[in-house]
């Protein structure tokens, strides 16, 4: 994947957002448009999706139509917005690990960061380490050292190979020299069941997702990214334990690479307005989500950024997925 470092891989992902485009362009959206979600229904990008498919649909007046097309390590809902026209009725919505760490961790990905011009960063998640209320660990050094103590018997689970859970919790054990096995689930929601089970001891989940089972068999140890939480100041970070340890998620919005210029604005535009509403803002509140407003360039650097340390900790642990 050596291309995807070169230089010319942020032009290739913004050039679209400036160039022009057909008449039909300036028209935009002319008939129903189509949100391909990577993951099942039910699932934060889901959810996400049909909170802004549902506020352009109100501003637009076109129906806005989520489709979920999981599988395939992203391929087949990469693939359905490729086969489409660029003309934005046809759109991606995923979490950034498509995009970041696929590229390094899937042998033959039938799609390249390049076919795709990144839109809009709908927000980012706040991830917290838990475990379940069986292990004898209410904080991230007792954690550590009972895995230190019991190598190999403690487990994790994920949303499934080269989430954000899966490879956090793959840097943590890299960070602090323990074995922990990992268990993987389709999607956040099987991987909290299996964890409220009891059948893995530990996750990294978006904090909503945490919070109503902290009675009830999850205790949030810490915060996983790289600042606390404003909702929940008195937790820690886990880099308090662990340094230079952080896991960072974003979910984006992007179309295929020959998108016109007039029609990425459109989307833009839209997607602020929807975003900054009320209604989306008491949304991201409730459910630990972080607003980011970044133009396609700027998301073009985050993707390379976080590209280079998901990708420099794939290769470390010799991740990969068929």
């Amino acid at each position: 994947m050596k291309r995807y470092w070169r230089t010319g891989l942020l032009a290739a992902l913004t050039v679209a957002a400036g160039t022009g485009g057909p008449a039909w362009a300036q028209q935009f959206p002319s008939g129903n448009v189509r949100f391909i979600v990577n993951v099942n229904a039910g699932g934060v990008t889901d959810t996400l999706a049909r909170v802004v498919g549902q506020g352009l649909n109100e501003l637009w007046g076109k129906p806005v139509i989520v489709e979920n097309r999981a599988g395939g390590n992203s391929a087949i809902a990469a693939q359905a917005v490729l086969r489409e026209p660029p003309d934005g009725h046809t759109l991606l919505v995923t979490a950034d690990n498509t995009f970041t760490a696929n590229p390094f961790m899937v042998k033959d990905l039938n799609y390249r960061v390049e076919d795709f011009v990144p839109i809009f960063i709908i927000c980012r998640s706040t991830p917290v380490l838990v475990v379940n209320k069986s292990v004898p660990a209410t904080t991230v050094k007792e954690f550590i050292e009972l895995a230190r103590q019991k190598p190999g018997t403690l487990n994790y689970g994920s949303q499934g190979p080269g989430s954000y859970a899966h490879l956090g919790m793959e840097d943590f054990k890299r960070r602090t020299g323990t074995e922990l096995v990992h268990v993987p689930y389709r999607g956040g929601a099987p991987q909290v069941e299996g964890l409220l089970r009891g059948d893995v001891s530990s996750i990294i989940v978006n904090f909503s997702s945490a919070e109503p089972y902290e009675e009830s068999g999850m205790r949030i140890l810490a915060v996983a990214g790289d600042k606390r939480y404003s909702g929940r100041p008195e937790l820690p970070t886990v880099a308090e334990s662990v340094p230079g340890y952080s896991v960072s998620t974003w979910f984006g919005i992007f179309g295929p690479a020959k998108l016109p210029g007039e029609t990425v604005q459109k989307l833009q535009d839209g997607i602020r307005t929807v975003l900054d509403t009320p209604k989306s803002k008491e949304f991201f509140a409730r459910n630990s989500c972080e607003r980011t407003d970044l133009s396609s360039s700027e998301m073009a650097k985050l993707i390379v950024e976080d590209g280079k340390h998901w990708g420099g900790l794939i290769r470390s642990a010799g991740i990969k997925v068929e």
